[in-house]
């Protein structure tokens, strides 16, 4: 009996492993993560975080869109997140960032359009994914970007002509260890096909215009080639920027009621990195260059200018997500509706927060 004693007085206990996924834009956790805070934090409470991708044979790839797996987080893109509540799984919403802009506009410098109101009768090009695994979030995120500047230049879809670019939306990547690895693939191995799929359209004339982002159109408008008409960021109204976002945080409800403590783990880090990033723009704005597909740390220093990067379920933050949620569902991207503030589960980054005070 003694021995058996002895045995498991020595005996490790058993680690929590948890599993996460963060899409490559401007949330704190892909901060943390270059910082070594979430290794720190997770260890902390007797768990282990395991980035997503780095399952074989790209198995990380689908859930990243589904949230295919019982123990993991996911931070990025709203699009994913909601249809994964509604359609998939259950979750909580455990943090939002408000970090997305509404996009832009971009066409060809020489076509002679300048404005929104030019292009009717003409051709604009929106990406269509045929991959029936997961919701095709860059057409919605396009889709409502373009509805939006047609609106305010006057005009509907009747004005134009919506023209699908349809790509398989099948890449294929070498396992990675964390998002900064993953993402460096990206370009050299040409998985970033919804970037090239319209703009190889809008370059060869088969559409006039597309819809883009400041990452992107930054060094197309310096190529001289191409030219951005509308920018909805330059807009006060915050409805505008509801693009993909607000940027979400969740995590499986079975695993956030098993391990509360994993959860605030996450979060502490995410909160480190946000504050870190508040105070430190430019070496922020560097490890963004690894973690993104914005290359140019001066631009991202300036689209960050003015960003809170620290997690929070605000009001607006919520009232956000209703909206681009109401969006997905009026226009068939997402079947079954909910309650977002219902889905939002307050007491962990509460938790989090008051332990970092």
């Amino acid at each position: 009996m003694s021995t058996v004693l002895e045995e498991a007085k020595h005996t490790e206990p058993k680690v929590v492993e948890a599993l996460y996924t963060i899409c490559p834009v401007f949330v704190a956790s892909n901060v943390a993560v270059e910082l070594g805070w979430f290794d720190e934090e997770f260890k902390r409470v007797g768990a282990k975080a395991v980035y997503l991708r780095s399952l074989a044979n790209n198995a990380g790839w689908i859930p990243h869109y589904t949230h295919g797996f019982k123990n993991l987080f996911r931070d990025g893109g709203a699009i994913p997140t909601i249809q994964s509540r509604a359609d998939r799984t259950s979750t909580k919403l455990i943090g939002l960032t408000w970090a997305q802009r509404g996009g832009q506009i971009l066409v060809r410098a020489n076509s002679g359009i300048h404005r929104v109101a030019d292009l009717k009768g003409r051709k604009i090009g929106l990406f269509r994914s045929l991959n029936t695994q997961k919701i095709d979030f860059v057409r919605a995120t396009a889709h409502r970007g373009i509805l939006l500047a047609l609106e305010l230049a006057g005009l509907t879809t009747k004005d134009v002509q919506i023209v699908d670019l349809e790509d398989a939306d099948t890449p294929k990547f070498a396992i990675a260890q964390k998002p900064a690895e993953l993402w460096a693939q990206t370009f050299a191995h040409g998985n970033a096909s919804h970037r090239e799929v319209d703009l190889l359209a809008l370059s060869e004339g088969r559409v006039d215009a597309i819809y883009s982002n400041p990452g992107r159109s930054d060094a197309l408008v310096k190529s001289g080639q191409y030219t951005v008409i509308e920018d909805l960021a330059n807009y006060p109204d915050w409805t505008l920027q509801v693009a993909n976002g607000p940027y979400t945080t969740a995590v499986n409800t079975e695993f956030a009621e098993a391990h509360p403590e994993v959860i605030v783990a996450f979060l502490r880090a995410a909160i480190r990195a946000g504050r870190w990033i508040n105070e430190h723009r430019a070496a922020a704005a560097e490890i963004f260059t690894r973690v993104t597909f914005y290359p140019n740390a001066k631009l991202i220093e300036e689209l960050l200018q003015d960003v809170d990067l620290v997690p929070q379920l605000s009001p607006k933050n919520l009232a956000a997500i209703d909206i681009q949620k109401k969006f997905l569902i009026e226009h068939g991207y997402v079947k079954n509706d909910f309650d977002v503030n219902e889905w939002a589960d307050h007491t962990y980054l509460e938790e989090a927060l008051a332990s970092l005070k």
